[in-house]
């Protein structure tokens, strides 16, 4: 009698104990190392040139004059004077005119003999003039200057007269000469001098010291908050054909960039201005960025969807009163539950997270009972071994990624814009966030993404 009741007391004591299997050891994988997405970064440079076209106009002499003698035939001389110069941009090149007028003395000997020295009319010399005691001839003089870039990042110009018109002939009715091819001649000359004055005043621009001191802010870390901070690294630099508008040159600057976000400050090695590549036109530029979801926060949602759900197993009830994240395990995330019912205790599952890139979801693939909570299962309640409990945690362990993808869209465009010194400002936007994959730390899944967008910078 008292071995049955014994027994009794086993078998009750056995039923009311509650399942506890041992927690699963916790393991976290290395996280692969992501090699950085070489991107180009569209920049726009604006280069105001007032200052130097005004010390162009300033250094240009205003008065031109010379003179031809002769003892037979014309003899002349001439004086030129320039209006200040108008500086009107077309698209492929710096193009500018300037008013002029201009006045033209003349005389001629038909025949000279030669019984003194320089020889000496034999009549009297015929005078004639143009824009003299009366207003001066009028002129339009244009030049183009077209401009590049050299390898030792200094501009490069040529300097052409490309028009040259005199809106008021001089012709000489008395002895029926036409002036005008002399006097085109003449000044004409005096105006090709001024094309090296214009090109070594467009040269004076110090572009090279401009650029070293945007490679050399670009090298510096940008905070990113809660990321840590981003490294652009740039490796190249191309420039497009200069463009010309009101008194500005804009040239875009093709920067090659292979940008990583750390966590941690790096120490880097400065590198100097790199050797001009050839210019390809791009846009935009791509970034691998890690972006952490903790554990806690996780478990707040699925806790929320699960907690006082009852779970019906094979005519037995239990009532779950926790559901959360644990840790990882390899690949895999560890998932706790708690309950009670018709049974009190602890689960423990593990799962595999995986992405639905359409959806920008996460899911759980492989979900099963951890290895020590299948043997506690199978030995003192195979009726919780149920494929019942499995679905209704595979069902709500589903989370909706787009609004942590948004807000961290928002809140990186928004640290990309930033002004990197007094002279130097950048605006980035990232248009796209696309998850790549995702992996298991310690506390957090961290989601790897790939940002695509624009990032441009402004100099004074």
């Amino acid at each position: 009698m008292r071995l049955l009741f014994s027994v009794f007391v086993l078998i009750l004591l056995a039923a009311c104990k509650p399942i506890e299997p041992l927690a699963p050891n916790q393991r976290v994988l290395e996280k692969p190392i992501e090699n950085p997405i070489t991107s180009s970064v569209a920049i726009p440079i604006e280069i105001d040139l007032k200052k130097q076209l005004k010390q162009v106009e300033s250094s240009l002499p205003k008065t031109f004059d010379g003179k031809e003698e002769q003892c037979e035939g014309i003899s002349f001389a001439y004086k030129f004077v320039r209006e200040p110069i108008d500086f009107t941009f077309k698209p492929s090149e710096l193009y500018y005119e300037v008013d002029g007028k201009f006045e033209l003395k003349l005389n001629y000997c038909p025949k000279c003999h030669d019984l003194w020295d320089g020889g000496s009319c034999t009549i009297p010399r015929v005078y004639a003039s143009c824009g003299v005691g009366e207003p001066m001839r009028r002129v339009k003089v244009g030049y183009g200057t077209s401009i590049d870039i050299s390898s030792n990042y200094k501009f490069k110009s040529k300097t052409e007269l490309k028009k040259f018109e005199i809106l008021d002939p001089c012709q000489i009715t008395v002895f029926k000469y036409d002036a005008t091819s002399e006097v085109k001649k003449q000044v004409k000359s005096q105006l090709v001098k001024l094309e090296d004055e214009i090109d070594k005043q467009i040269q004076s621009i110090d572009l090279k010291s401009m650029l070293a001191d945007v490679w050399k802010e670009l090298q510096k870390p940008i905070p990113l908050d809660s990321y840590g901070f981003m490294y652009l690294f740039p490796k190249s630099m191309a420039f497009s054909e200069p463009r010309f508008s009101k008194d500005k040159v804009s040239i875009d600057l093709n920067l090659g960039v292979a940008p990583i976000v750390s966590t941690n400050k790096q120490e880097v090695k400065e590198t100097s201005l790199p050797k001009l590549e050839e210019y390809k036109k791009k846009k935009g530029f791509d970034l691998s960025i890690d972006i952490k979801a903790s554990y806690d926060s996780l478990s707040s949602i699925l806790n929320k969807q699960m907690k006082g759900k009852v779970l019906d197993l094979k005519g037995k009830k239990i009532i779950v009163t926790q559901l959360g994240i644990d840790g990882t395990q390899d690949n895999k995330m560890l998932f706790k539950m708690s309950f009670e019912g018709s049974k009190k205790g602890t689960l423990y599952l593990t799962g595999v997270p995986q992405i639905d890139t359409v959806k920008q979801v996460l899911f759980m693939d492989q979900l099963d009972f951890d290895l020590e909570t299948k043997s506690v299962l199978l030995k003192s309640a195979k009726w919780l071994f149920s494929d019942r409990i499995l679905s209704e945690i595979k069902k709500n362990a589903v989370f909706e990624m787009t609004p942590l993808l948004e807000d961290s869209r928002k809140m990186i465009s928004k640290q990309l814009s930033i002004n990197l010194n007094e002279d130097i400002s950048m605006k980035g936007n990232i248009d796209v966030v696309k998850i790549k994959t995702v992996y298991l730390s310690e506390r957090s899944i961290v989601v790897r993404t790939q940002l695509s967008g624009d990032l441009k910078l402004k100099m004074k």
